[in-house]
């Protein structure tokens, strides 16, 4: 991560999604804050997370917490990330001791703090001397995709430089004795074919005969109010890439993870581990793709879908992961990483083989915002220029403030396209990192009274609990997502409302759409 040598350049700040303003450091103050890093590292074992991202953060909190049976704590972790304007926010959150970018965990929020302030054993830095210190270097850098609406295998592209330069900044400076744990999802074969290639190429220059000690063990987080629990209570795949890897990697995940109750699961070798993560993704957006064209079938049949899958889920342990209907697919992994699979099917093992079902899958959900639009126009034939619409959420995940791959851009770009006024409402959010000139409305009722058409779009609990007598006037709505019960449905159109929702057919037959 060399970009802290341009800070001499380029002063300035970086800011939070809370406006928050953190001075851009010197490479002085960098070097200084290390040494006092190492002075409080000293005799204890030193876990570096690289990455505070969404997943980072919440592993270095996790790992921190962990303690011995008399309490105290098992490592001192140091958060690494870039001193850029866009990254080092995060880290002058964690060393506050604040989530970076919020989280609706009380749990996240009580652990990252308590290590911080009370325990002093957690802190953050863009100093890569800290790798020369760390006994374990846990990798949660993205490794992206450059653009997720590839409709050929050969146009699938990975932004392989800024990961490949995480790697080598770490080898330089890394013990010889250090555990690389990679917990980012990477295309199947990549460890060993990419990640261990580099990792001996920097060691040779610095003179290290030494075996790497490699693993991969791609993280499970679910993000929500149960975030810190799917780290530290929840199964976990890894493999190693000899058997001193593993060894060293079962020690440690077992660590700060509940392995008594929740097993490791060990592979035979790390492309499984790397297969394990996408193929799980995989199958999970294959799923909701196979639901949403029954939610078309139902919608037309005048079938509420919602409670079909509701009699179905009771199956335990063959049908009760079925997805429901919904808006749309965003957030980080559903989005690209059956993309990583493709990619390293034609790049890494020069096969022909092409996962056709996984990558109509992805193509399906791309569009299933479009579907919303559709019954928009269904309850507007006239068109939709000159009206304004409020999307209600924006976020990907109800509750959690993380707006990327949102499935509303894309909706709202196909409604700016028809000529329509859109305003976002979204209250886990105060901006839209993704569309920083868009206006995120703070006021819920107010932005309902300037819309002509409503979209819910994600179910947030202040939409859940929106009642029929805020509206001011009588709306044209779209529940693309469960926020309205029948209840609620039936009060809306008594008031004058106009509803139709994604996978609801009965409210069809009930004449909902209709005018009272």
């Amino acid at each position: 991560m060399k970009t802290v040598r341009l800070i001499r350049n380029r002063p300035g700040v970086s800011i939070a999604p809370d406006g928050t303003r953190y001075s851009l450091p010197s490479q002085n103050e960098i070097d200084q804050q290390f040494a006092e890093i190492a002075r409080r590292a000293e005799g204890k074992k030193v876990v570096v997370v690289q990455g505070l991202g969404f997943v980072g953060s919440a592993v270095a909190a996790s790992i921190a917490s962990a303690t011995d049976r008399q309490g105290r704590p098992l490592y001192f972790v140091v958060g690494i990330d870039q001193a850029s304007s866009d990254s080092f926010w995060k880290i002058g959150k964690v060393n506050d001791g604040l989530v970076p970018g919020g989280s609706a965990d009380i749990e996240f929020d009580r652990i990252l703090e308590q290590a911080v302030k009370e325990r002093n054993n957690l802190c953050a830095t863009a100093s890569e001397e800290a790798y020369g210190i760390a006994e374990t270097i846990v990798v949660d850098v993205p490794l992206d995709v450059v653009n997720t609406t590839v409709e050929l295998r050969s146009e699938i592209d990975i932004n392989l430089r800024e990961f490949e330069t995480a790697i080598r900044a770490f080898a330089r400076k890394m013990r010889r004795d250090a555990l690389i744990l990679v917990e980012t999802t990477v295309p199947i074969g990549f460890c060993e074919r990419r990640v261990l290639p580099l990792l001996k190429e920097e060691r040779a220059r610095r003179g290290i005969q030494q075996p790497v000690l490699l693993a991969h063990a791609a993280e499970r987080v679910t993000p929500g109010k149960n975030y810190v629990s799917s780290i530290r209570r929840f199964w976990r795949s890894f493999a190693g890439y000899d058997a001193a890897s593993a060894c060293r990697t079962r020690e440690f995940l077992a660590s700060f993870i509940d392995a008594e109750s929740y097993p490791l699961y060990e592979l035979h070798d790390m492309a499984s581990s790397e297969m394990g993560k996408v193929l799980e993704n995989s199958y999970r957006a294959m799923n909701i793709a196979f639901i949403h064209e029954w939610t078309l079938l139902a919608e037309r049949a005048n079938i509420n879908l919602w409670t079909v899958i509701d009699g179905i889920r009771v199956r335990k342990g063959t049908h009760d992961n079925m997805r429901y209907p919904g808006f749309g697919v965003g957030g980080y992994c559903l989005t690209k990483d059956s993309l990583l699979a493709q990619w390293s099917a034609t790049h890494l093992f020069k096969t022909d083989t092409v996962l056709e079902l996984t990558l109509q899958a992805l193509r399906i959900n791309r569009k299933m915002p479009l579907h919303t639009l559709t019954l928009l126009s269904e309850l507007l034939p006239d068109g939709l220029s000159d009206k304004t619409i409020l999307i209600c959420g924006v976020t990907y995940l109800p509750d959690v403030p993380d707006t990327r791959n949102s499935p509303t851009e894309i909706l709202l770009e196909e409604l700016e396209n028809a000529g329509a006024t859109v305003l976002v409402h979204d209250p886990a959010i105060r901006s839209w990192a993704e569309r920083p000139f868009m206006v995120v409305q703070r006021d819920l009722v107010s932005a309902l009274e300037e819309a002509d058409l409503v979209v819910f779009a994600v179910p947030h609990r202040d939409y859940e609990a929106l009642q029929a007598e805020f509206l001011r006037r009588p709306l044209l709505i779209v529940d693309s997502n469960n926020v309205l019960t029948d209840i609620k449905a039936e009060e809306f159109h008594a008031a004058g409302c106009r509803i139709l929702g994604v996978g609801k057919g009965h409210w069809r037959a009930r004449g909902y759409h209709l005018a009272t």
